[in-house]
């Protein structure tokens, strides 16, 4: 009886101390949990892209660096173009007055218009070429915007150009005809016209 009553006063003690040796010993038995990672990445990583994509990009960069830089000196030479132009009818102008207007036909302007003309005509087809020939990598869709007004003026303008050649050169052929005059009137106002249409057509791009 004894023995009963000592057993049950000592083996919760013993119970309660070997215990804690149990649980650590099963702790260092089980594996330790990793740490939770924090280097990673919510969005998917980008592609690199293939050598044939990086040259059709650099192909791309360099010829819209190259329109840019052509459209740049084509507005430096429009006010190249407008100069000459309203030179050339301004002297058109006189030329007119002194052989047809009573001032005694003295041929004043007569060459000066000429060589102006031809050089004003030089100065315009070199400003349209460059931007007929800047290359277009990136194309548009065909609107009504300022781009097209300006194409839309300076083709009128560049068929008034050639149509002064032409009537220029019939006018010439005349001396000494009364034929010559009605030749030289439309010349005239052909050339009003193109300056009219070259205006137009670098206001609306320019302003």
């Amino acid at each position: 009886m004894v023995l009963f009553l000592l057993a049950v006063v000592i083996s919760p003690t013993v119970g309660e101390a070997v215990r804690p040796q149990l649980v650590l010993a099963q702790r260092q038995k089980q594996p330790a949990a990793s740490p939770a990672p924090h280097d990673f990445d919510l969005l998917p990583k980008e592609a690199v892209p293939s050598p044939a994509a990086l040259a059709r990009q650099q192909e791309l960069e360099r010829k819209l660096a190259q329109r840019r830089t052509m459209l740049q000196f084509h507005q430096l030479a429009g006010f190249l173009t407008l100069a000459s132009l309203t030179t050339t009818v301004v002297l058109g102008q006189l030329d007119y007055l002194d052989k047809y207007g009573g001032r005694g036909d003295v041929g004043t302007y007569h060459l000066w218009h000429r060589w102006v003309a031809i050089a004003s005509t030089g100065i315009f087809a070199g400003t349209a070429a460059l931007a007929v020939f800047a290359p277009v990598p990136l194309e548009k869709k065909a609107r009504l915007d300022t781009a097209t007004l300006h194409k839309i003026a300076m083709t009128v303008a560049a068929t008034g150009m050639a149509a002064e050649i032409v009537l220029g050169i019939v006018t010439a052929t005349k001396e000494g005809q009364r034929v010559q005059r009605d030749f030289a009137l439309a010349h005239q106002i052909v050339g009003y016209a193109t300056l009219a249409a070259a205006f137009t057509g670098f206001t609306v791009l320019t302003f």
